[in-house]
């Protein structure tokens, strides 16, 4: 089963460049990284300097142009590794950046564009609070105008990066009165008074990814950094959603192939009564069952990158590959950490991170519900 039959041979390179850097650079260091939850400030450099961050931005902005099918392919190479690393890009390449780029002014471009894809800036994106994720309207955060500045005040929850953000892409109502249509985007910059990690939240799984609740109490930014329209922001949130929804999808990948991989290993390694766990027909039934999973997961994200990458409308695919990715990747790690006994419960065991990790991919970005909700909306729509 080729994964890169029908992709161009640069995307095969970038999967071959991506898994060498995994073996090399991030495998050695997950115990380290897992033990001080935090990625490393050294990978998040390397990452950088292969140019993983500007995957699919343009060229005239430091990029490789490989658009949204290399940018999941690279995802899912990280994944297989430690999703935790790959969390960093998915956040800062896939959410952060893509705001800047399609709807930032020349200046917001030349100043926060270049270190974004580059790594040498991280970026935040700011949208959920502690009232709720998907309930876009319901945020509380505001923006006043005040002379040539904004003022924000209001609360961020689960902000991935929050903690090594150089830019911040902070959602805020600018007409309260007015709902979802009231709100504006901001292009934050970190340091700012005012603008407070209050804590990192101390997490199931994921441990290594920083996820933070950020604090903005008066923080004085200037009116150059309204990203868009003001009142905007609502749709500017939802442009990306896609994009992220098919990265999320392809780190599911990623996840699932490493528990397939370690399942296997195992399973023909492990021996009881006289033969390996793998010679015994349910086993191999067992991954007959994980290869399909894999498989159609696979299927899906491509193809929606592609089409992606194309310009065509994904809100229905998009829900689809993170509601079926996500699931089906932890169907498949399930099934491994049967395989592996009682060892895949010890800490020690590869397979019982990637449990808890896998675990959140159903709730982050959109939870299942909310995206099956948005694939019935697709199909109302068409169906009339």
């Amino acid at each position: 089963m080729d994964a890169d039959a029908g992709l161009p041979p640069e995307i095969a390179a970038l999967r071959r460049t991506a898994r060498d850097f995994a073996d090399r650079e991030l495998r050695p260091r997950v115990d380290e990284m897992e033990a001080e939850e935090r990625i490393a400030d050294e990978v998040i450099a390397l990452l950088g300097e292969v140019g993983f961050f500007g995957t699919p931005f343009p060229a005239k902005w430091g990029g490789a142009e490989l658009g949204q099918i290399g940018f999941a392919i690279a995802l899912e190479e990280l994944s297989r590794a430690h999703v935790s690393s790959a969390l960093v890009l998915a956040a800062s390449t896939g959410l952060s950046a893509p705001l800047i780029e399609q709807f930032g002014s020349n200046g917001q471009r030349e100043r926060w564009l270049r270190g974004l894809v580059s790594g040498e800036v991280v970026g935040a994106f700011c949208l959920t609070e502690p009232g709720g994720g998907s309930d876009v309207p319901a945020l509380h955060t505001t923006a006043r105008a005040d002379g040539d500045d904004y003022v924000l005040d209001g609360e961020k929850a689960y902000v991935t990066n929050g903690d090594r953000a150089g830019v911040y892409l902070v959602f805020a109502k600018t007409s309260p009165e007015r709902g979802r249509e009231g709100i504006s985007l901001f292009a934050v910059e970190g340091g700012l008074p005012g603008l407070q990690v209050a804590r990192l939240e101390d997490k199931m799984g994921l441990r290594a990814s920083s996820t933070a609740h950020v604090i903005l109490d008066g923080v004085r930014t200037p009116r150059a950094s309204l990203v868009g329209e003001a009142d905007g922001g609502f749709r500017l949130a939802l442009s990306v959603l896609n994009g992220s929804r098919v990265g999320i999808g392809a780190m599911c990948l990623g996840v699932a192939k490493e528990a397939l991989e370690l399942g296997w290993r195992y399973a023909h390694e492990r021996e009881l009564f006289g033969q390996t766990i793998g010679d015994f027909q349910v086993t191999q039934h067992a991954f007959a069952d994980m290869a399909i999973e894999v498989m159609a997961a696979e299927s899906l994200i491509y193809r929606t990158a592609l089409q992606l990458d194309a310009g065509e409308d994904v809100a229905a695919e998009a829900s689809i590959c993170k509601v079926y990715a996500s699931e089906a990747a932890q169907r498949v790690v399930d099934r491994s950490l049967q395989m592996h006994g009682g060892v895949g419960y010890l800490r020690e065991s590869p397979i019982e991170r990637l449990y808890r990790d896998i675990r959140v991919a159903r709730i982050y970005e959109g939870a299942s519900e909310v995206q099956r909700n948005n694939i019935y909306r697709v199909m109302r729509r068409q169906r009339g």
